[in-house]
């Protein structure tokens, strides 16, 4: 979606002819939908979600708006997949069988756009640190045993 949505956007801001025929009051909107849902089809591979959206644009007389539409949409799937993007530590590399346990359990809570990145480290002596953007998940012997002394300590 988003890089049909990004093709659209750079065709509207080329092409003087396409955003003066189809933001053209003189014209009737139903010639203009069907120009827009065939444009639509075209660039989208016969996605009938996208052809949609860009009729909902003409119907409500947003589609000049396309490019902002398409930049903001752009930023929210990168924060998205940022927000999405993990990194699991572990002392041991995991077994196949393991991660793919684990990516099935995040992926089942999140969606299909969580990604993981297997690292190990030998220092944490086991269990797990996970990792999502400035957050910090620590499961590890290391990190528990660090409390335990942070709370003898004080």
């Amino acid at each position: 979606m988003r890089d049909s949505l990004n093709t659209f956007a750079k065709l509207w801001q080329k092409s003087t002819e396409l955003r003066e025929a189809l933001i053209n009051p003189a014209l009737p909107l139903a010639q203009r939908a069907a120009a827009l849902r065939d444009i639509g089809l075209r660039i989208a591979d016969n996605n009938e979600t996208f052809a949609n959206f860009l009729q909902l644009l003409l119907d409500k007389g947003r589609l000049s708006g396309i490019v902002g539409i398409a930049t903001s949409f752009s930023k929210m799937v990168d924060e998205l997949k940022k927000l999405l993007a993990l990194e699991i530590t572990s002392a041991f590399p995991l077994p196949a069988m393991e991660q793919s346990a684990i990516q099935n359990k995040i992926q089942a809570e999140f969606g299909s756009l969580a990604s993981i990145e297997w690292r190990t480290d030998r220092a944490l002596l086991g269990g797990l640190l996970v990792k999502s953007g400035d957050r910090l998940l620590d499961g590890s012997v290391r990190g528990s045993l660090e409390k335990v002394r942070g709370l003898l300590l004080s």
